[in-house]
This record gives C-alpha cells, sequence and structure tokens, in this order.
C-alpha cells in the first residue's frame, strides 16, 4: 500500500504540476510533440468536422502527448493516457474494433491509474529494468493469454478486422503490462504495436470508417519510439 496511495493523485489538482511534467524533455522530443499536434490536427478535420472526427482528433493528439511523456519518464502519461484512452474507447465501439475497446480499458486499469496513484511513478528518479530469463517466460504466458481473450471476443462478435484487431491489442495489452513494471523491452512491444495498429486503421477505413488521423497517429508513435532508443531514459542516462 506504500506505493499506492489516493493522495499520490492529489497533484493532478495541480497547474504547477502539469507545467513541471511538461518541462526537462529532451530536444527531439519537444520538435516532435509541437510537429505532431499540427500534424495531427490538420489531417484529422481535413475529411470535415463531426463527432467522430473531433473524439478521434483530439484522442490522437493527447494519446500522442502520452506516449512521448512515458518517453521522458513523465507520470503526467497516466491522466494524458486515461483521457485519451476513454475517447478512443468510443471510436473503437463505432468502428468495430472491439479488441482496441479491450485494450484501452486496460490501459487505463492497468496502467493508467496505477501510475496516477503510484508514489514510485511520481518520484524524482527514474530506473528502468532490463528483463531476465523469468521474466521473458511470464510475458510469453500474459501474451498468449491476452491473444485469446482478444481474438475470442472479436470473433464473437464479427469484427471486421477481428485478426488484425486482436494482434494488435494483445500486442499493446502486453506492453502495457511491461511499462507498468519499468521494463525497458516495453519499447519493442510499442513499436510492433504501432506497425500493427497502422495497418488495423487502414483495414478499419477500407471498411468504411476512414478515420486516417489514427493510422497518422501511430505512425508518430513509431517516431517516438525511435527518439525513445536514441536520447530517452528508458535507455539511456540523462546528464546531471
Amino acid at each position: 500500500m506504500n506505493n499506492f496511495r489516493l493522495s499520490n493523485a492529489s497533484h493532478v489538482l495541480k497547474p504547477s504540476w502539469y507545467k513541471q511534467q511538461m518541462s526537462g524533455w529532451s530536444k527531439p522530443s519537444y520538435i516532435l510533440l509541437i510537429i505532431g499536434w499540427i500534424f495531427l490536427i490538420t489531417v484529422g478535420f481535413m475529411g470535415g468536422v463531426n463527432e467522430l472526427a473531433i473524439t478521434s482528433t483530439v484522442a490522437g493528439v493527447i494519446g500522442f502527448t502520452c506516449t512521448v511523456a512515458i518517453t521522458n519518464g513523465k507520470p503526467i502519461n497516466g491522466i494524458l493516457g486515461f483521457v485519451s484512452a476513454i475517447m478512443l474507447i468510443y471510436v473503437a465501439s463505432v468502428t468495430g474494433n472491439y479488441s482496441d475497446i479491450i485494450m484501452q480499458a486496460f490501459y487505463v486499469m492497468l496502467l493508467d491509474l496505477p501510475i496516477m496513484f503510484s508514489f514510485s511513478w511520481n518520484k524524482t528518479e527514474f530506473q528502468p529494468r532490463k528483463m531476465k530469463r523469468h521474466d521473458l517466460l511470464l510475458t510469453s504466458l500474459i501474451f498468449l493469454a491476452f491473444l485469446l481473450i482478444t481474438y475470442g471476443i472479436d470473433t464473437l462478435l464479427q469484427s471486421p478486422q477481428a485478426v488484425l484487431d486482436a494482434i494488435a491489442a494483445t500486442i499493446g495489452l502486453t506492453g502495457a503490462v511491461l511499462t507498468l513494471k519499468k521494463f525497458r523491452a516495453t519499447y519493442y512491444f510499442w513499436l510492433a504495436q504501432g506497425l500493427m495498429s497502422i495497418a488495423l486503421w487502414i483495414q478499419t477505413a477500407l471498411h468504411g470508417h476512414a478515420v486516417w488521423v489514427l493510422m497518422f497517429t501511430y505512425i508518430l508513435y513509431l517516431l517516438n519510439d525511435l527518439v525513445a532508443f536514441t536520447s530517452s531514459k528508458w535507455f539511456h542516462e540523462r546528464k546531471a
């Protein structure tokens, strides 16, 4: 209970906390963030302004900011991920990507809320971990369990993107578990999940729901992953 207390979430009510959380990022992260915001807003409303366009675009912008925050080890990703996930659940329900709904709900439960309430995530120090042999075995079992669940639900509900949706969600769910445990291997899962999600939202658009902004959001996620590999504290010690 020492690492998970209601009082640990009181910071989300303080404007000064948000200012602190958005400072101290790497220069490549700031450049990518600004370019990403402009790009997503432009693409999101190119096809017109409607409820789905607004929801998917805002969710994409907030979700992208969340991933860049994770790259910089900032716990603001908890509240950003929470808001983004709620909006993406609506988009996924409209487009029939049922496993994506599961993934977003699990992000809230496994990643967003624990990070918001966790003392260890909200400390100044951030120490990513390397996986050991038993961690790899456990991760494999978690992956298989998630895959069975997501594909089963997509098949039962007759999702038009059952295979892609289930695989993308499974990779994302496993990545969320690794992120919560602060394993740096999480970025290999985010990289794979980004690639699968790009394919998923292309197929979704071809099936009649042209929310192209989410495809471009995941392209930006991939660029953020490259930033993480080259300059993030997940892989490199920052100089004081």
